[in-house]
């Protein structure tokens, strides 16, 4: 037990410090100085999103309020925030906004009357052969940062056999630069379980799990307000809406701990352990939770899902491009002159979404997809919001978080906070991330530039999962194209 302490931050932590968010946007805004200021007056500590990128920085209250920081004549102000940030989108048929676009429908009534339960009645009423199929032709995948086919990820669980199976929705948005996911579970929780009873439905599970971070205490208490109200009017629980499907639903909350968003360090969590990352295969459709078949999907991915159950496979596939159908839910950080959430149809030129919300003013740069992701310069804007054109160009979409790099930028010490980050978050299961991560931060506050990228370059290579492969090379990109190494404090 002493080892599941150790691993999960909010376990060893004191519950009333003042968590203040030094993520990248929340970075950038000076958050380390000011932490250190609010140090002075009570106990503080640092996570990595609080997921309120637009309005950073940020912090969390002990009670969990969200509130913006900002230094004033007679010290740190705290501002309490609401919850939803600006929402628009760029000519495309919005769909995992079209709620929560016009305001919050957390309550069943007003999520009801606005179909965001239209999709499952659909399914249940045609069967659960017809949700699946529905989902693999409209081609939709995943929005996590894998962009795997959810069809084929609900297909290979459907087919095992077994009378246990479980659907997860995995609510540990933990890249810093994304809060999309904090939003849905916030402000349309309901859309968010009609997805994962779709996917019970259709691979034959009865139990549904709703993975909340612990950042976002707000969202898991919106989820479970939610499931009560679903299950009080049948459309959770035993014989949902007399039909012979039971799916019960229940919350589980993150301890702290950046790592837990990848599925299967998830599914240790969930099974009580240290999130560690599993090695595969097995695949969790196939030996998930407690070994059995389950699936696990982004909260995106399933209020995508509940709107193709709804308006059907061909509106769907209407939208986007042929490699990438569809719409992206792309976040832009507080850098921007017009920060908040904009859904585009895939093919939308990235530099389109850019200017729109730099107001004529664009930046040097953005991080796009979060710590794991790409920098990309302004020449590369060109590029369309595309699974495969984007990685032609070996640039990353991610989660679709987009932090500006203006001029005034310190890469240096944006080097210096992800690398903390990584060193930090990473699980421990494997020692290029663990130790290498140590190294490398060492390295780069001595300022070795070519020993610090030939470190990146193993523990790039030798990690075990996503978060030691990928977050070497935005990192690389700042020291090598940005001179990150060449500033000074």
């Amino acid at each position: 037990m002493r080892a599941v302490d150790s691993f999960f931050a909010d376990r060893h932590a004191d519950p009333a410090a003042l968590r203040v968010c030094e993520g990248t946007s929340c970075a950038l805004a000076g958050a380390a100085g000011l932490r250190s200021a609010l140090a002075a007056s009570g106990p503080c500590r640092r996570i990595y999103c609080a997921g309120y990128c637009d309005r950073s920085p940020v912090a969390l209250l002990p009670d969990g309020r969200p509130v913006r920081l900002a230094r004033t004549a007679g010290g740190i102000e705290r501002r309490e925030l609401e919850s939803l940030p600006e929402i628009r989108s760029h000519g495309a048929r919005a769909v995992v906004t079209e709620r929560v676009a016009r305001g919050s429908f957390h309550e069943l009534g007003a999520a009801r009357a606005a179909g965001a339960w239209a999709g499952l009645e659909r399914a249940l009423a045609r069967g659960p052969a017809w949700a699946l199929e529905e989902l693999e032709r409209s081609q939709e995948r995943g929005r996590g940062g894998g962009a795997f086919p959810t069809g084929t990820k609900w297909r290979a669980a459907a087919t095992e056999p077994g009378p246990v199976k479980y659907a997860i929705a995995n609510g540990d948005e933990g890249d810093p630069g994304s809060f999309i996911d904090r939003v849905l579970l916030e402000a349309d929780p309901h859309a968010v379980l009609a997805g994962l009873a779709l996917c019970g439905l259709a691979i034959g599970a009865q139990h549904g799990i709703v993975y909340v971070r612990s950042e976002y205490p707000r969202a898991a208490e919106r989820v479970e307000r939610a499931i009560a109200e679903a299950r009080g009017a049948g459309l959770l629980g035993a014989r949902i809406l007399g039909t012979d499907f039971s799916f019960e639903v229940r919350v589980a909350r993150g301890q702290g701990s950046y790592v837990c968003g990848e599925e299967t360090a998830l599914l240790e969590a969930l099974e009580g352990r240290r999130g560690e990352v599993r090695l595969r295969p097995p695949y969790p459709t196939t030996h998930g939770l407690h070994g059995r078949p389950t699936v696990v999907d982004n909260v995106e991915t399933l209020v995508n899902a509940a709107w193709i159950a709804r308006e059907g496979a061909g509106a769907y596939r209407a939208l986007g491009t042929a490699e990438s159908r569809g719409t992206k839910a792309l976040c832009l950080d507080a850098h921007f002159a017009r920060p908040g959430i904009v859904e585009v149809e895939f093919g939308t030129p990235l530099a389109r979404v850019i200017e729109e919300a730099a107001l004529g003013s664009p930046p040097r740069a953005v991080a796009l997809g979060g710590p794991m992701g790409s920098i990309v310069a302004r020449s590369e804007w060109d590029v369309p919001v595309c699974w495969e054109a984007m990685a032609a160009r070996d640039i990353s979409l991610g989660h679709g978080g987009i932090v500006a790099l203006g001029e005034e930028t310190d890469f240096r010490a944006l080097v210096l906070s992800w690398l903390e980050f990584m060193a930090d978050e990473s699980c421990g299961k494997c020692a290029p991330c663990a130790a290498g991560s140590a190294r490398a931060l060492s390295l780069a506050r001595a300022g070795e530039r070519d020993r610090l990228l030939e470190l990146l370059e193993v523990i790039s290579a030798a990690s075990l999962c996503p978060f030691g492969q990928d977050l070497p090379k935005p990192v690389r990109a700042l020291v090598e194209r940005f001179g990150a190494l060449d500033q000074r404090p």
